[in-house]
């Protein structure tokens, strides 16, 4: 009896330490849709932290999305520790620890080529996204991350994705949103052509009515980079939404939007908070 009990307390301090490693590792999973053969690019969806995104992959507005577009779809599925993410700074949220190139390799295997990305990134997914796009920024088409609760912005000098983008949290996700702002300002002080959406009457969960504008947002990059549209000159707006949107572009440029279109605009007006 004693040698039995011995072997159950040694068994289950393997299994302890079997969990432990198994935890601490980086885990880079992906779903994909099926190939038609035809896709000119890709769209990364990226869910909340150490979640399985494959849930992406069964929604109609985002695959009717990437059908019309030719859009190959990638789902993330990565998982860190969450004391490496949140106190470390290690984990998959830092494309230069390994979570990068995972996604490259995966585009590269699933679809024979590099393709141009797309990517959207919800909360944890948004840490991964906000930072992918300046590690490799000559692959990005657009991106938009949602809902960050810290954010990283490139040392001066880095290269930077010359990609337009949106940055967004919604008006009562009080624990992201001054983060998320502070970011969107460092980028417009710096002259990235980025969009900020204050989403009305929002948390921290995912909006159907914001992820609508992200598409018609990404319908637009994706017409101008295939060549169906040229650009234009750019729309501004004041982030406030105000009526008076004149006197407050000549007072402070870094609090404006710039939008390729009057209609992307008006769309924007609809969702953003005064």
């Amino acid at each position: 009896m004693k040698i039995n009990i011995k072997i159950l307390i040694f068994l289950f301090f393997v299994y302890c330490m079997q969990s432990s490693i198994s935890y601490a590792k980086n885990l880079f999973n992906f779903s994909n849709i099926s190939l038609h053969g035809n896709e000119t690019a890709v769209l990364v969806l990226a869910p909340g932290m150490n979640t399985d995104g494959t849930f992406f992959l069964k929604e109609s507005s985002w695959m009717d999305f990437a059908k019309r577009n030719n859009l190959g779809v990638i789902a993330l599925n990565y998982s860190s520790s969450a004391e490496d993410l949140l106190e470390n700074r290690k984990g998959y949220f830092y494309p230069d620890q390994g979570s990068g190139q995972a996604l490259l390799d995966e585009i590269k295997r699933v679809y024979g080529k590099d393709l141009p990305i797309i990517l959207y990134g919800v909360s944890g997914g948004a840490q991964f996204v906000s930072r992918f796009v300046d590690w490799c920024p000559d692959r990005i088409i657009a991106w938009c991350a949602y809902s960050a609760q810290f954010w990283d912005y490139p040392k001066d000098g880095s290269k930077v994705t010359k990609a337009r983008g949106i940055v967004a949290c919604g008006d009562q996700d009080g624990l992201r949103w001054q983060p998320s702002f502070g970011f969107y300002y460092q980028g417009r002080k710096n002259k990235r052509p980025w969009i900020w959406v204050n989403i009305s009457n929002t948390g921290h969960n995912r909006s159907a009515k914001f992820e609508k504008f992200v598409r018609q947002f990404f319908d637009e990059e994706l017409a101008i980079w295939r060549g169906d549209k040229k650009p234009t000159e750019d729309v501004y707006s004041d982030i406030s939404n105000s009526d008076n949107e004149l006197l407050l572009l000549s007072e402070q440029p870094e609090l404006q939007c710039p939008f390729r279109t009057k209609e992307l605009l008006e769309s924007w007006k609809k969702i953003q908070a005064p």
